[in-house]
């Protein structure tokens, strides 16, 4: 991205980052406490998000704040521009990552089991960014093997250290 560019983006950037930490710092506060089991205040679930959900608000504000002083409100959108959004490749890849993470969090999440569903976000997510579809398959054996070891070894890990370091009981 041009240096030009950098205000108006860290402008966009902060209307989405500001928010999106104050609805993690809202949520994480409304978590249970589990005061009546007299549970050690500082181990609380929702300590840590509220501490980043903290962190991204007070970010985002600085980012717009800076960006504002930069004149980076000054978007100049038009057609052109929108058009060319949507067809730049990294515009693409955050649509993609996005629409992954969703269907992750939402439609696989607490349908089927969380190692499952955590190996097959890593595998779909390696394999959409790593595998050229241009390309023939058997010149690609390896990074299809590679996506699948990734899978397994990263859900097997996330799972036993949710399960048996943080004693989290996953779905």
């Amino acid at each position: 991205m041009k240096e030009s560019n950098m205000a108006r983006a860290d402008f966009v950037t902060s209307i989405f980052l500001t928010p999106f930490g104050l609805f993690i710092l809202i949520v994480s506060l409304n978590m249970p406490r589990f005061e009546e089991h007299n549970v050690n205040p500082y181990s609380v679930p929702g300590i840590l998000p509220a501490f980043l959900g903290a962190i991204i608000t007070f970010l985002g504000l600085v980012l717009f704040i800076r960006s504002i002083r930069q004149r980076g409100y000054k978007l100049g959108i038009g057609k052109r521009a929108v058009i060319g959004f949507f067809r730049d490749q990294s515009s693409r890849r955050i649509f993609l990552t996005l629409i992954i993470s969703l269907l992750y969090g939402l439609v696989f999440l607490g349908r089927i089991p969380f190692y499952l569903a955590t190996g097959l976000f890593v595998f779909a997510f390696v394999l959409i960014f790593e595998y050229q579809f241009k390309e023939s398959f058997a010149s690609q054996r390896k990074k299809v093997l590679i996506a699948l070891i990734m899978s397994i070894l990263v859900s097997g890990i996330v799972t036993a250290v949710f399960r048996y370091v943080f004693l989290v009981n996953l779905p």
